[in-house]
């Protein structure tokens, strides 16, 4: 059953709202906005309160859950259902951020030349009057040129001119942009099997990975050079074997370094998919009575996923029904959030930060032959019972 001390409430302006029979609220540490959902069904003993559920959309709101901010945003969403007997309604929102992040940007010059990133970011954003937060270190090298697209919106434009640089775009849940560079990874938590996590699925793949990650591009024109020559980067990727991936960068390469920032960022993405874990805890608050967090980073310890180090929260779920109060977190490699740390080196089945990797041969390795047959393979060895 729900726990009767975590209750979720829906303010707007003075009115606030907390007879829910469904919660639904998940932050998403690197995408635009948080999202949320509430379901309220008419009961025939709280007719005064039912009056107060006059919420509509374009109503700014906040969502409390257990006491502790969870969400400041905007009802986007109204849905009514009722007969004789029943009288249902549902509220959908998003983060306050959505609003900007979807907004296209009114500027008839569009041009950010020699202007570093974070400056361009809270120029662009500055007419939402949405704040802007920088996590950890950003690149503060100036884009020698740079302009908008005519149909971009905030969150295109920034997104991809962010990617060269290695810079991740996110939101919080208070409603900011965020700006995520390389920054420390200090977990508040710790998961253990067996103890408080009541749910796990783990994944280990090597789908995506490669053996090396390959950036080439077009070096850009300058007054004095109208000469344009190929630049080309790699970074060595976490997969044994020959597989690497060739990439051609969105937008001319003023320099090497460019096309090296790029490969690292590519490898990030690519071998980052290599271990993410879903796990779902009781409540909705964590060690000392503090609401979860995406963006969070955790120590998990799971022999049976294979899994005994840090994590972080990409996304954070928090729900309540009939069925109980929990939050289900998304976790991945903490340097695929941008973490500054070296806490997979050596570990099985989890590949080092991209960014630590020394440069390695676009050429294959001598020994390319193929697995043996699976007739020549020895047979398997008796391990004991399961």
């Amino acid at each position: 059953m729900p726990n009767p001390q975590e209750v979720a409430t829906l303010v707007v302006a003075s009115h606030r709202f907390d007879d829910w029979t469904d919660v639904w609220v998940q932050q998403r540490h690197m995408e635009d906005s948080t999202l949320f959902r509430f379901t309220a069904v008419e009961r025939d003993n709280t007719p005064k309160s039912w009056e107060l559920l006059q919420f509509k959309p374009q109503d700014e709101c906040a969502v409390y859950l257990g006491g502790q901010l969870g969400v400041a945003g905007v009802i986007t969403t109204r849905q009514t259902a009722y007969d004789a007997n029943n009288h249902g309604v549902i509220l959908s929102g998003r983060g306050a951020s959505w609003l900007a992040a979807r907004g296209s940007i009114v500027d008839k010059d569009g041009n950010y030349d020699n202007k570093p990133f974070e400056q361009i970011a809270r120029e662009v954003c500055k007419p939402f009057g949405t704040v802007v937060k920088k996590v950890g270190e950003l690149d503060a090298t100036p884009f020698e040129r740079c302009q908008k697209e005519p149909t971009d919106t905030v969150w295109t434009f920034l997104e991809r001119i962010a990617r060269p640089l290695g810079i991740i775009m996110g939101s919080d849940h208070r409603g900011a942009i965020l700006l995520i560079g390389k920054h420390a990874a200090k977990s508040v938590a710790g998961l253990v099997e067996g103890q408080n996590i009541l749910r796990c699925q783990c994944i280990i793949t090597i789908e995506e990975a490669r053996s090396d990650f390959i950036v080439r591009s077009q070096g850009a024109q300058t007054d004095g050079n109208l000469q344009t020559s190929e630049l080309e980067a790699k970074v060595k990727g976490a997969l044994k074997r020959y597989s690497p991936l060739l990439v051609f960068s969105e937008h001319p390469a003023w320099s090497q370094a460019d096309v090296q920032k790029r490969a690292a960022n590519e490898a990030r993405w690519g071998d980052g998919t290599m271990v993410t874990a879903t796990i779902t805890v009781q409540g909705w608050l964590r060690e000392g009575r503090v609401l979860w967090q995406a963006g969070d980073y955790v120590h998990i310890k799971s022999p049976m996923a294979m899994l005994d180090q840090e994590m972080g929260c990409k996304t954070v779920t928090f729900t309540q029904n009939q069925s109980g109060t929990t939050t289900t977190l998304e976790l991945v490699l903490p340097w695929m959030m941008g973490a500054a740390s070296d806490f997979n080196v050596n570990k099985p089945g989890v590949p080092p930060d991209p960014a630590s990797r020394p440069p390695g041969p676009v050429a294959p390795p001598a020994s390319t032959t193929n697995a043996p047959p699976a007739e020549s393979l020895p047979p398997p060895r008796s391990t004991g019972s399961a």
